[in-house]
């Protein structure tokens, strides 16, 4: 007796005679179209046409086929992570851009490292540099504002590392936020500076000596950073890194505006503009808190 991996004859046909698909043996016959059939061919049973013309009849749903594709797209993406996308604004803002490439990092440390959360964290980062420009303010572009807008952002960057950025990576986070805020103060330092010197310069082609002595004085103020827009600047830093409420922070920095020397009411109309853009500032924070924070 012959034996088959194990098995007789009898047994093993016994075996593929009862499975969805068997040899043929004595027909040699296509039972469908006629034809003679070598004898190696393997040919369907009934059992199993049956089966595949009701898949046939079938067909998968519109929703079936959407689900599937976006189980598709899901896997691929927690397998790949997510994709940087140069077409991001954050990016492609002229007023902008060169703040963003210091921010290119970050949107490699999100939380739960998706598509979604990168894409999400690039639009918030751009809102936020954009909301931080000064001389295109509605109201007041001083440099008043200008520390407003400074101290605001830095804030709102803090939130979004808080919601984005993991624990373990935060403080990396955080260097990379301060280090661009530090480089505005610094470059607003040096603005300044060599704005009080070209006063003085131009006091001494044609002013008189009392004009003369106030951009001098003006200037060694600068310079020993007591002048007031440093101390104003200095003041909101102070206001923001001491507490957490919003309301509070804003009413220090109203306080602030008012303080601006104004002899005659001169500096009036100047304090009202930048009460107003307070308000702008206002408004933005609270668009923002409810997007972001709550």
């Amino acid at each position: 007796m012959v034996l088959i991996n194990g098995l007789t004859d009898g047994v093993a046909n016994s075996y593929v005679a009862s499975g969805a698909i068997k040899s043929s043996s004595g027909d040699n016959t296509e039972s469908i179209t006629g034809k003679r059939l070598p004898d190696t061919v393997v040919i369907i049973s009934q059992e199993a046409r049956d089966r595949l013309m009701q898949v046939v009849a079938e067909p998968v749903s519109a929703e079936q086929q959407d689900k599937t594709l976006n189980d598709l797209l899901a896997s691929r993406s927690a397998h790949q992570g997510p994709t940087f996308n140069l077409g991001y604004a954050l990016f492609n803002d002229p007023y902008t851009n060169w703040d963003a490439r210091t921010f290119r990092p970050l949107l490699d440390m999100t939380t739960d490292n998706t598509q979604a959360s990168m894409d999400e964290f690039a639009g918030a980062l751009h809102q936020v540099l954009a909301e931080g420009q000064v001389g295109q303010n509605q109201y007041d572009n001083s440099d008043t504002s200008e520390a407003m807008a400074i101290t605001l952002t830095q804030v709102k960057l803090h939130k979004l590392i808080e919601k984005y950025v993991p624990d373990d990576k935060r403080k990396q986070a955080t260097g990379i936020v301060d280090e661009m805020i530090d480089s505005k103060v610094a470059f607003r330092e040096e603005r300044t500076l060599l704005g009080a010197q070209q006063r003085l310069d131009i006091a001494h082609q044609y002013g008189t000596r009392e004009i003369v002595a106030d951009a001098r004085d003006y200037l060694t103020q600068i310079k020993s950073g007591s002048a007031r827009p440093q101390n104003e600047l200095a003041r909101m830093f102070e206001a923001t890194k001491s507490g957490s409420d919003m309301n509070a922070i804003f009413s220090v920095f109203a306080d602030v505006i008012r303080s601006t020397p104004n002899p005659d009411n001169k500096a009036q109309p100047s304090i009202d503009d930048a009460l107003n853009q307070l308000e702008v500032y206002r408004q933005q924070w609270q668009a923002f808190a409810d997007k972001y924070i709550a």
